[in-house]
């Protein structure tokens, strides 16, 4: 069913943080696993006192990939916090799948309290409009007027929940936001993985699926 899996960020933590375990599982199974981050992730978040710099975010992204085994694409990245829909930034990422053959893409909530998460599904839900699969993912659990509601899970029980956890740990505190976004996001592994009777899942909306 997934054979050529394309994983888009607004920034680059997002992936691994939505799909890192079931990227590293896919990777193992044989398949071709795409990360593209739209951001630079540049962050001055001065309130909570976060300042996140392009240089080392991108190098802990590359660490992560290498550990997953995910090949990362070079983009024109945007202004972190200005991500806006535009037709030519969705015709980018539209080229990017047509020329890898991508046959599923993993992309942000709509239902999120993330400007550029929001954003980033305007571009990313137009540009993937021709794949056979297209999953959602939600990161930081925002309570928003429509809640995440996955029906999409994939055990990522033992190596790849360990590899996932290793993954986000690359990236430095300034990345974990409050503290706790990346134990946060571990545990919401677990309770997923509760819902399948598994010890940890990643887990998914369909918003499109072909057999």
């Amino acid at each position: 069913m997934f054979n050529r899996i394309l994983i888009i960020g607004a920034h680059f933590d997002d992936t691994e943080l939505a799909a890192g375990a079931s990227s590293y599982k896919w990777v193992k199974e044989g398949k071709k696993v795409y990360k593209l981050t739209l951001t630079d992730n540049v962050t001055n978040f001065v309130q909570n006192n976060v300042k996140v710099d392009y240089n080392s975010t991108s190098d802990s992204s590359k660490k992560a990939c290498d550990l997953l085994g995910v090949t990362q694409i070079d983009f024109e990245y945007e202004r972190c916090n200005h991500l806006n829909y535009s037709t030519e930034l969705m015709q980018k990422v539209e080229k990017i799948i047509f020329d890898l053959n991508i046959d599923t893409v993993l992309i942000h909530s709509p239902n999120d309290a993330n400007q550029d998460h929001v954003e980033a599904f305007k571009i990313c839900s137009t540009a993937a409009r021709h794949c056979d699969n297209i999953l959602i993912f939600n990161i930081n659990g925002y309570i928003t007027r429509v809640g995440f509601a996955p029906n999409f899970f994939v055990d990522i029980s033992g190596e790849p929940y360990m590899m996932k956890k290793k993954a986000i740990s690359f990236y430095g505190k300034e990345h974990d936001r409050f503290g706790s976004l990346f134990d946060t996001c571990l545990e919401r592994n677990k309770v997923w993985g509760y819902s399948i009777h598994k010890p940890a899942a990643e887990a998914f909306e369909i918003l499109k699926m072909t057999d």
